[in-house]
């Protein structure tokens, strides 16, 4: 904001500064030219000539200092730039990095997905559809291994009767935790 105006100002000033001198370069071509010869309008010609040349001068001090106020922002401005470039690089290759993350990551997700969708062909029907309600419900898994006396799920432990009726059941007996509802591996 401030570069900006700063600008503005010696945008402004060039400006005055380039017709004073037009004005100025006018009043000395008619002055030199022959085109006047009436004394007092040389005299009042070489007077605004004068004037012009103080008035110039004095915008091109003003001028110096706009410029000399617009060098360290614009040296600010460079570093600003330089660091922008600096971080839109990093970004790329961020980008980068983490589409190479992605393609290796769906490549592992696809491979364990056939890898599970093989071992899943073994499993019952119903128990599929079972285990995979149940993942949606519990956030992700459906099932936990028996741990002891706990649910590896929920991390609670079972009453003892329960633990005991879980071991006396046959192997190829679905049971599920009483207080999750996951289905427990043993």
């Amino acid at each position: 904001m401030q570069r900006d105006e700063l600008a503005s100002r010696q945008s402004g000033l060039e400006q005055q500064i380039e017709a004073s001198k037009s004005r100025r370069a006018e009043l000395e071509r008619r002055m030199y030219g022959g085109q006047v010869t009436a004394p007092r309008e040389l005299q009042a010609m070489d007077d605004e000539v004068k004037h012009l040349m103080r008035h110039i001068a004095e915008l091109e001090d003003r001028e110096i200092e706009v410029m000399e106020a617009l060098e360290p922002l614009d040296a600010e401005l460079e570093t600003a730039e330089r660091e922008r470039v600096a971080l839109e690089e990093a970004a790329m290759r961020l980008r980068e990095a983490i589409a190479l993350s992605e393609a290796s990551l769906s490549a592992d997700l696809a491979v364990q997905s056939e890898e599970r969708d093989g071992a899943a062909g073994d499993v019952p029907r119903e128990l599929l559809v079972r285990y995979e309600q149940l993942r949606k419900k519990l956030g992700g898994t459906g099932a936990a291994r028996l741990i002891g006396g706990s649910c590896g799920g929920c991390h609670l432990a079972l009453p003892s009767m329960e633990v005991d009726r879980i071991r006396k059941a046959l192997p190829d007996a679905v049971i599920t935790c009483d207080q999750c509802g996951r289905i427990l591996v043993r």
